[in-house]
């Protein structure tokens, strides 16, 4: 089965961050009937997929419940998408627009992609979501998983920001912004438009972008004392063997405190740029790019508890200059 047109979501954030809520708001758009659910529950009782059969519309959905999806239930994962597109495929219907797992709220995104390198034959486009809740700030709660989750994401989701002044909710934008500067910030109050730009496809290769409904100018982005956005920008055209040592050498070094990695490099001879990219350390296939379209050959680093100079001392055959980002 063709199934290029799907998009695979992983749905992330702490528990009770809004996760279910902002899944009952694409539901209400309309389009169940082409979306597919996965209510991932540590506990027996299902609670979410619960709420989630309330608002359903046509929408399948299936549950992987007493246990966490990135680390006891991987198999159970793999058989579950697999039974969905097989489902549409014997009916003779078209694939799913859209699969979205919501994880629980301790699931960390690098160790489901890892899980869902067995369905790479299905060539799913995938994309990371992640919940803020800007009236219980999650990086204060459960630094790791929150962290995690964050840094991981293509689009960060602003929630419950009607708890908040707008001081806070500027505030929330700000930290989102200082600890994961490739990402998507969707800060919108309309519950409908939230989950529509939350789902929206994104273009990883394309500068990030904040959408929001209420503007507030915020003149910095907030450092958090443990997490850290570095840049290596190469001094001459690196050799593309050597990129890959160097970032397998890095990789290496910082083990888990390597949160998130997105790179432009020219590829092996006679290619064009290519795209690497990693949530933590599971990296992605190359993707290429056009030439003319990215002049500057860099790497951008999101660690935790990782000094530059650290970043620094990697060896690997290459010219690199290193600036921290934020300020």
């Amino acid at each position: 089965m063709n199934a290029t047109s799907t998009q695979f979501v992983i749905l992330a954030g702490i528990l009770g961050s809004g996760k279910t809520s902002l899944l009952e708001a694409l539901l209400d758009l309309g389009g169940g009937a082409s979306t597919a659910v996965i209510v991932n529950e540590v506990g027996a009782i299902n609670i979410d997929g619960a709420v989630l059969s309330e608002s359903a519309r046509g929408m399948t959905m299936a549950t992987l419940s007493n246990g966490c999806v990135c680390c006891s239930l991987t198999n159970d994962l793999v058989t579950t998408v697999e039974a969905l597109v097989a489902l549409r495929e014997e009916a003779g219907q078209q694939p799913l627009e859209r699969i979205v797992l919501e994880c629980s709220g301790l699931s960390r995104p690098g160790a489901v992609i890892r899980s869902l390198e067995q369905l790479a034959r299905l060539r799913f486009r995938l994309h990371i979501v992640a919940t803020y809740d800007c009236s219980r700030p999650p990086l204060d709660r459960d630094f790791d998983d929150a962290c995690a989750q964050l840094t991981a994401a293509q689009t960060v989701v602003l929630t419950k920001i009607d708890l908040v002044s707008p001081d806070r909710r500027a505030q929330a934008r700000s930290v989102v912004a200082g600890i994961n500067p490739m990402a998507r910030i969707v800060d919108e109050s309309t519950a409908s438009i939230r989950a529509r730009e939350a789902f929206a496809e994104v273009d990883t290769s394309l500068p990030p972008q904040i959408v929001h409904s209420e503007p507030t100018q915020v003149s910095e982005t907030l450092l958090h004392p443990r997490v850290r956005v570095f840049r290596a920008r190469f001094t001459q055209r690196p050799n593309w063997e050597d990129v890959l040592d160097w970032l397998e050498n890095i990789a290496g070094m910082t083990g888990d405190r390597l949160l998130r990695m997105k790179a432009i490099v020219a590829g092996p001879p006679g290619s064009d740029r290519v795209l690497l990219q990693s949530v933590g350390t599971t990296f992605a296939a190359p993707r290429r790019l056009a030439t003319t379209a990215f002049d500057d050959l860099a790497a951008v680093f999101i660690v935790r508890d990782c000094a530059m100079v650290e970043l620094q001392q990697v060896e690997g055959a290459l010219g690199v200059t290193w600036t921290a980002l934020q300020r």
